[in-house]
């Protein structure tokens, strides 16, 4: 149970590391699409402040999509076959930050009534599935970590 809990936070950290980055990268790289300069140093600060400022909400919403989508993902694995198991894994993660973040968006319009795309870079379909990548990377290094169940395990 202990090496379960330990690969979901590590899985977890490693995702929300990632996404925050992607989310920071996508926003500058609109940037600079628009002309600005945005040099090396910028850049660095920009994704330290992102992942200060924005990690431990990011870290937070997706440990509550992992802890849906992965048991998900284990009990699909465990119909379908082990053959299966890191795909699934890989696209529940991916999944849940797709999820979380038109969640997050149809939040802001529906209850706050806000027009605002509170996370930016989620704003299209190519921000969304670059986010994507990093809850897949995450889904993925869970399933390296965590060990399948078997039937002799239940």
């Amino acid at each position: 149970m202990i090496r379960v809990i330990l690969s979901y936070f590590l899985a977890l950290t490693v995702g929300a590391v990632i996404v925050s980055i992607a989310n920071t990268h996508i926003v500058l790289e609109g940037l600079v699409g628009a002309g600005a300069d945005i040099p090396t140093h910028v850049r660095v600060d920009a994704i330290g402040r992102d992942l200060v400022g924005f990690g431990p909400t990011l870290f937070i919403l997706l440990a509550i999509g992992f802890a849906i989508a992965f048991p998900i993902a284990g009990w699909l694995a465990r119909l379908l076959g082990d053959g299966w198991r890191r795909i699934g894994f890989a696209l529940a993660g991916a999944a849940a930050v797709f999820t979380l973040i038109n969640a997050i968006t149809v939040y802001y319009g529906a209850v706050l009534e806000s027009t605002i795309t509170p996370v930016a870079s989620g704003r299209d379909v190519t921000g969304l599935l670059v986010l994507s990548i990093g809850g897949a990377a995450a889904g993925l290094l869970f399933a390296f970590l965590k060990p399948a169940r078997t039937a002799e395990h239940g």
